[in-house]
């Protein structure tokens, strides 16, 4: 399904007749289009700000002069390009097959000899892409296609000479972070070796379902590639030995192209057989599971199976599905009058990426929502209706706050920069506040209660601003590692954060008006926590991570600790009016019926027991499910969940649920 060319939209391209458009993302527009001759192709076109400024068009003509070199049979052809037109495009063609990241999601990790024909394939290809003195910098399950004849690298939109300076910013992050590499989370440079990690990450998805990093956030997902040892269960003999070489946090310490295929070679004594890669099989005990339903463009038409045909751009517009999934949302609700109340009364989709943060708006009427397709969505959580879509950052959204008079909602990202939308008239204000410390994402945000402060969580760090001059009067400083999430006391004199340290478990307190450091609570042998809040009479606070544990503030006593299936929980939040917590984290075991990575559990505070426990509902997959984030309506009558499958890239795989509670 290709979504209409629209009034403002182009209808021809140079020598291409636009035929509608494909999907977008940071760089431009994509559009399926026709050439002279008739052949379908994909028309790339640089958003204006981009094409205003000659220092990006230098680079972008140098980068495509690189990226018409690449030959060789594992990757796409870039066909066509212009970039001294007043709007510089670029052009390949269609390539035909599903990703691998959509033929894993429906049928499961592929058998052994697969992924080392794959794996072949692809350092084949990555080889070629270097010889021509570029790197890729994304290379993902979503950029691979398996056609029939063996698999192809996508999208080039995002390679660079080696020898050049990027296209983006200093400090600026491009890829997809279970994927990257240690130094190219840290913004250094990357050279072939970065593509190798890639590689090693992609086959160890291609062989058990999942990135050896994977995680429910992105600091978690930056913690585990550059701190921790990959996550290499279900991989054995050679094939873990390769992944684990390509796994190096060292880039020195990583095998070329050239190692790689001389250990994967496909021919010659003790190759791997031959296989179709449009049938492929997969693993023992894989069993297939039913394609995803791409959303309908309203809740009465009927779903679509998602298509089989893949386009270059993997990161612009991944799959025909990721790129032609147009409707904004779809509602869906319950049937019958004796619905399951412990399942979701309405599912909004639009995000084609994974959910990262949620808030509800101060009247309850509006749910805003960020994801890793690097927009922010307002919902009308009556109707489940999209009520507008921002665009405007780079990468991640990671959090969000609303002023508490609902005019303006703040959103920080991966691309270390702080916005400001005014809801009133559906414009962005600005740019709040930007950031060029080398880990300083906007992970977290909170807003005091009378709106005159905002807590802005960047990198270790947690900055004090005033919201009506965006000037910072304070900044708290102590904490080890990335910020996970911030909070007001009620009476807006108490500021409380966490954050991931190697010390564990700890709450830190800070004078809201001074940012003087108040108390630490502490959990002797505790893992950190991912989430604070206070009680809405602000005499508890809680900390959510290796179970919720409870804290009497004036006495600083730990009071309770409450626990349920999920080993760990991510996210959480009080209800209003009710002596009750929401949690929920985790994921699902491989291979196993565990549900709890789409589960919420509510306790009751009066008892610290699970009474009700509500379930998502999400396609049958062998990916894992999380929920990523919970938000409670302030009237306490509504619970939004965002659940994710991860490494999701199509609408169908992410999802935000609302229940009404009782």
């Amino acid at each position: 399904m290709v979504e209409p060319l629209g009034p403002g939209d182009p209808r021809r391209v140079g020598p291409y007749q636009l035929e509608g458009r494909l999907g977008a993302g940071g760089m431009g527009q994509v559009y399926l289009a026709a050439s002279p001759g008739g052949r379908k192709v994909a028309v790339k076109v640089i958003r204006p700000e981009l094409a205003a400024t000659p220092q990006f068009r230098a680079r972008f003509a140098r980068e495509v002069d690189a990226a018409r070199q690449v030959g060789g049979f594992h990757t796409a052809q870039v066909v066509d390009a212009d970039p001294g037109a007043e709007s510089p495009w670029l052009v390949t063609a269609y390539i035909p097959g599903a990703t691998l990241q959509q033929v894993v999601a429906e049928r499961g990790p592929l058998a052994p000899e697969v992924v080392l024909r794959l794996g072949a394939g692809l350092a084949e290809g990555l080889a070629a892409i270097h010889n021509c003195g570029l790197v890729h910098r994304d290379l993902k399950p979503g950029n691979v296609i398996l056609a029939e004849d063996g698999p192809r690298i996508i999208d080039f939109g995002i390679a660079h000479d080696q020898g050049a300076e990027t296209m983006t910013r200093t400090g600026a992050v491009i890829g997809t972070y279970a994927y990257m590499s240690p130094e190219q989370i840290r913004a250094d440079r990357a050279g072939p070796a970065s593509d190798v990690f890639a590689l090693g990450s992609v086959l160890a998805f291609a062989a058990t379902g999942r990135s050896p990093f994977d995680a429910t956030t992105v600091p978690a997902i930056v913690h585990r590639v550059t701190s921790e040892p990959p996550r290499l269960d279900g991989l054995f003999g050679g094939l873990r030995d390769l992944v684990t070489a390509c796994l190096a946090k060292d880039p020195a310490e990583r095998p070329s192209t050239a190692d790689v295929l001389t250990r994967l070679s496909v021919t010659g004594a003790g190759a791997p057989p031959a296989v179709a890669f449009n049938d492929l099989p997969t693993a023992p005990g894989a069993a297939p599971t039913a394609p995803a339903a791409a959303p309908t463009t309203s809740p009465a038409a009927p779903a679509k199976a998602l298509p089989r045909r893949t386009l270059l751009f993997g990161g612009m517009a991944a799959t025909a599905t990721a790129a032609a999934a147009v409707p904004a949302y779809f509602l869906w609700r319950a049937s019958g009058t004796d619905a399951d109340p412990t399942k979701p009364v309405t599912r909004l989709s639009g995000h084609t990426s994974e959910i990262d943060c949620l808030a509800f708006a101060p009247d309850g009427k509006t749910l805003a929502s960020g994801g890793y397709d690097n927009t922010v969505r307002l919902w009308d959580v009556a109707t489940g209706r999209t009520i507008t879509t921002y665009q405007g950052h780079t990468s991640n959204v990671m959090s969000l706050a609303f002023s508490p008079d609902g005019h303006t909602l703040y959103s920080g990202a991966f691309d270390k920069t702080l916005r400001r939308w005014d809801l009133r008239t559906g414009r962005p204000m600005s740019v709040a506040a930007s950031y060029d410390g080398q880990n300083d994402y906007v992970n977290c945000l909170a807003s005091s209660p009378d709106g005159a402060t905002l807590a802005v969580g960047v990198g270790s760090r947690v900055e004090l601003m005033t919201q009506s001059t965006g000037r910072v009067f304070a900044t708290l400083t102590g904490h080890t590692g990335s910020m996970n999430h911030i909070a007001f006391s009620p009476d807006g004199r108490t500021v409380a954060s966490v954050a991931s340290e190697a010390a564990g478990g700890r709450i830190w307190l800070w004078a809201a008006d001074t940012g003087r450091h108040l108390k630490t609570l502490t959990i002797e042998g505790r893992d950190h926590f991912n989430w604070v809040m206070f009680s809405p009479d602000g005499k508890t606070v809680a900390g959510a991570g290796p179970g919720v544990h409870l804290w009497d503030l004036a006495s600083e006593r730990h009071t309770a600790t409450l626990t349920d299936a999920h080993p760990y929980v991510h996210t959480a939040a009080y209800r209003p009016g009710k002596a009750m917590i929401a949690g929920a984290g985790g994921v699902r075991e491989p291979n196993t019926h565990d549900n709890t990575g789409k589960t919420v559990s509510l306790w009751d505070l009066s008892t610290g027991r699970v009474t009700t426990t509500l379930t998502g509902t999400m396609p049958e997959s062998r990916m894992d499910t999380s929920i990523s984030a919970l938000a409670i309506s302030p009237d306490g009558g509504t619970l939004a969940a965002a659940l994710n499958q991860v490494g999701a890239t199509v609408e169908s795989a992410v999802s935000i649920q609302l229940w009404k509670l009782p």
